[in-house]
């Protein structure tokens, strides 16, 4: 791909991140209340279904600014790949709205692989939907659409879908398994899953042990079934 083809995308890549700055900065004002965070460390880092961590520990860490449904985030965890990468950025501005007992989420993301061999594509544009309802006091489910016009490396257009559902166990207790597909031209297709559970330590504090597997085992060890145990702190 020659410099003259790359600019339509990196001139799309300048717009998203200059509106997730617009939005943060236009937030400054009033960053008490809107603006919260995570930090924490996972045995593991995945990405939809894949170990993205060479089976290693990666810390992580989120920031998320939100006003009357509209909302900027912004990610980063330890990672690895082939190329040399040793973590991922993402960004990230979307608009969220309950409509009859329906939440809608619509969100446009910069996400990218940091420190790769020189010539690798690794950052790219995703557009992401979300749609999910509360079923019972203890049952919600959610469906997820996500679409890259042109994803990492040689991938080309590419489709992430998933269906999800969360029981609630008890106060601090939630159970949740969910089903992805991905499909993405002169690239690797495959199904994956994962199931577990988020138990809350206390309103600050909360861990995750969680089973990920895929039917793509052949295509190599980032395929292959992992557990994955979490803790996290929000503030």
């Amino acid at each position: 791909m020659n410099a003259n083809s790359n600019q339509p995308r990196q001139n799309l890549r300048f717009l998203v991140l200059a509106a997730v700055a617009a939005v943060a900065t236009s937030a400054a004002p009033a960053m008490a209340d809107p603006v919260s965070g995570q930090i924490g460390i996972a045995s593991q880092y995945t990405g939809k279904g894949l170990g993205k961590s060479d089976e290693d520990p990666a810390l992580f860490g989120s920031v998320r600014w939100e006003s009357n449904g509209f909302y900027a985030n912004g990610f980063a965890s330890q990672a690895s790949s082939s190329k040399g990468a040793d973590s991922e950025v993402i960004v990230a501005a979307g608009y969220a709205q309950d409509i009859s007992g329906w939440t809608l989420d619509g969100q446009v993301m910069y996400r990218e692989l940091l420190n790769e061999t020189n010539g690798v594509d690794s950052g790219y544009i995703e557009w992401q939907g979300d749609v999910s309802r509360k079923l019972t006091d203890r049952l919600s489910a959610r469906m997820r659409l996500n679409y890259a016009s042109d994803t990492y490396g040689a991938g080309e257009e590419a489709w992430w879908t998933e269906a999800q559902a969360t029981l609630t166990l008890t106060s601090r207790d939630k159970l949740s398994v969910a089903y992805g597909q991905r499909r993405v031209d002169n690239g690797t297709d495959y199904d994956a899953w994962n199931i577990g559970v988020k138990h809350k330590f206390s309103p600050a504090v909360s861990g995750d042990l969680r089973w990920y597997d895929t039917d793509g085992h052949e295509f190599g060890s980032r395929y292959e079934g992992r557990l994955i145990a979490s803790i996290a702190y929000s503030f």
